[in-house]
């Protein structure tokens, strides 16, 4: 009887042990797993931070890059490429618009070559909830399959974050970065930090495409659009500048009128489109002629202007002038027709300071040179008559 006793006492004993061994051990697992999770939740506030920090150095580095960059195409691949970077995004792509709702691919970063290649030649339909500047979307794991499924499959993108450019109340660009994986706790799922930056880019990119338009439209004023070269205003404007460097380092610098002799004719006797294709290959002679640091410009019809700047010695705008002639007396050979013509050409030269101190009266003087050749017989130059006599 003591002995079954015994062995019930030990049994109990065993099994009080077996209860205790088993709470603690479940105890350990929930200390194991809180720690885990407040592992987990400190990774992803740290990486929150993180991203934060290369959100402000993205932005800093593209402040350095578009103050180098000046073409779209360099704008956009330093903004991918820096995406990539720092945000951990796997694939970033910039948009054009190619028609109402419809894009093409301008830039495809890390894509492999024959993706990239395919991607390229086609056209992306784009909903138009992916170009509202006030809601940029973002899609994750957490969205269903369906949503926005086509474009993710064209992609081949399944997680990314879409944010529009626009310019003057239009779509300029769209821009999709991504990931192609969600692993936590190290790639997590794509969150509104992510938005705020691309928020940020998206004004940056708008901010830096507004003002190449004002340039490109300021520039534009200044051009005379069938041959390119500065127009009255841009001519005017260089010749200020001109005269001030030339005051400044104590050099002359000339004014030359360039008026073709009877351009009518040719715009009688053969069209105005042949007409137009004279004073496009007469401008690009005239601009042989001349230095990089000089400029050339046409005010209208067929008369030309000239600024030569730092010159030694009023002779050397003779030098030029007589090198602008001869080379118009070569014959043209309009392409796309048989015709051979014949061009000349009167040139007016006003020097400064000999013949005037400001752009007004060298325009003048070389102007009247101009007509003074006109009246002499044509196709020759000469200088502008002195305002006033010589000093001793």
């Amino acid at each position: 009887m003591r002995k079954t006793l015994e062995q019930d006492s030990q049994t109990a004993e065993i099994e009080e042990l077996r209860r205790e061994l088993d709470y603690m051990r479940r105890l350990t697992e929930g200390c194991n797993a809180q720690r885990l999770a407040n592992d987990i939740r400190t990774i992803a506030v740290r990486y929150e931070l993180e991203q934060k920090r290369n959100g402000f150095r993205l932005m800093a580095e593209l402040a350095i890059a578009f103050n180098k960059k000046t073409d779209k195409q360099s704008i956009f691949s330093s903004i991918s490429k820096r995406l990539n970077s720092f945000l951990n995004m796997q694939r970033t792509i910039v948009l054009l618009p190619d028609g109402v709702g419809v894009f093409k691919a301008a830039i495809l970063h890390g894509y492999p070559p024959e993706e990239r290649e395919d991607m390229e030649k086609c056209h992306i339909p784009v909903d138009k909830e992916l170009l509202d500047p006030q809601h940029p979307v973002l899609v994750t794991g957490a969205d269903p399959a369906t949503r926005f499924k086509a474009l993710r499959e064209t992609l081949r993108l399944p997680y990314f974050i879409a944010m529009p450019v626009f310019i003057r109340h239009e779509v300029a660009v769209l821009l999709i970065t991504g990931r192609i994986h969600e692993q936590q706790p190290y790639l997590p799922r794509l969150g509104w930090n992510d938005v705020e930056t691309m928020q940020t880019v998206s004004a940056y990119v708008a901010a830096i495409l507004a003002n190449q338009r004002l340039h490109q439209a300021e520039n534009l004023a200044k051009l005379d659009p069938l041959t390119e070269l500065l127009n009255l205003r841009g001519i005017t404007e260089q010749l200020q500048h001109v005269l001030a460097l030339a005051r400044q380092d104590g050099f002359f610098a000339a004014v030359m009128f360039v008026d073709l002799d009877c351009f009518k004719t040719i715009n009688d006797t053969h069209g105005h489109i042949v007409g137009d294709l004279i004073l496009q290959i007469v401008a690009k002679r005239i601009t042989s002629c001349v230095r990089k640091s000089d400029f050339v410009g046409r005010i209208g019809g067929d008369e030309f202007v000239i600024l030569l700047s730092h010159i030694n010695q009023p002779a050397n705008a003779a030098l030029v002038a007589q090198k602008i002639t001869d080379l118009l007396g070569l014959q043209i050979n309009v392409r796309n027709s048989s015709c051979k013509i014949n061009v000349s050409a009167s040139i007016g030269i006003a020097v400064f300071p000999d013949h005037g101190n400001d752009e007004t009266a060298l325009i003048h003087a070389a102007d009247k040179a101009m007509y003074s050749v006109k009246r002499s017989g044509k196709n020759a130059y000469a200088f502008a008559e002195r305002p006033f006599p010589l000093s001793p």
